[in-house]
């Protein structure tokens, strides 16, 4: 006796909502490349350079902005390409990502640019809650555990730079912090992240 269930019963009616059955055939492959999400691969960047070279270049050819932070790490890390790297991650952070924006900032401090990339770690508005910029910090830090960070005598005399004279707010946390203070801090745990393996 055969049920309305059975398995050879093809007559399914499927109601409710059906756009998790979309049509695929209208689909813009520049606009799947530019959004698709690459986080698996920006915990370990270093994928994209020998199993997934060729869609990391499709995506870099669409303009997706976690692609374009991905090959920041490795040109600026790995090939020690300053220019390259710095060009990726200012590409990732017009495209509103969090974690281009934070690394951006971070880098060019590094490299004594201070007035200009203070406003990309604002962008975060650190001021009314440091939780985005404490995230994006360890979504950097994950980024970075199997890249070798070379932190140069003019990075450390770039952050000493930001130092300020009178220590309003305890050193080791981030948790108090204020204008005076904020640069230096999120910089110094780049660097004590950078010489941990030294």
């Amino acid at each position: 006796m055969d049920s309305d269930n059975s398995v050879n019963n093809y007559n399914l009616t499927i109601t409710g909502d059906n756009s998790t059955y979309d049509d695929y055939s209208y689909l813009d492959p520049a606009s799947y490349f530019r959004n698709i999400s690459l986080r698996h691969f920006c915990a370990d960047p270093l994928q994209m350079v020998t199993k997934h070279k060729q869609f990391k270049e499709l995506c870099l050819a669409n303009g997706n902005p976690e692609v374009h932070y991905i090959e920041e790490l490795l040109q600026f890390f790995c090939k020690d390409d300053i220019c390259k790297g710095l060009y990726h991650l200012r590409q990732s952070s017009n495209g509103n990502n969090e974690n281009g924006t934070c690394h951006y900032g971070l880098l060019n401090l590094a490299l004594g640019n201070y007035r200009k990339d203070k406003k990309f770690l604002d962008k975060l508005n650190w001021r009314d809650n440091i939780s985005t910029s404490d995230h994006c910090w360890k979504r950097i830090k994950n980024s970075l555990r199997d890249i070798r960070i070379e932190w140069t005598i003019d990075y450390y005399t770039n952050m000493v730079n930001l130092q300020p004279w009178s220590h309003c707010h305890p050193q080791g946390t981030m948790a108090l912090i204020c204008n005076k203070c904020y640069y230096y801090k999120r910089l110094n745990q780049l660097y004590e992240f950078a010489i941990k393996d030294d």
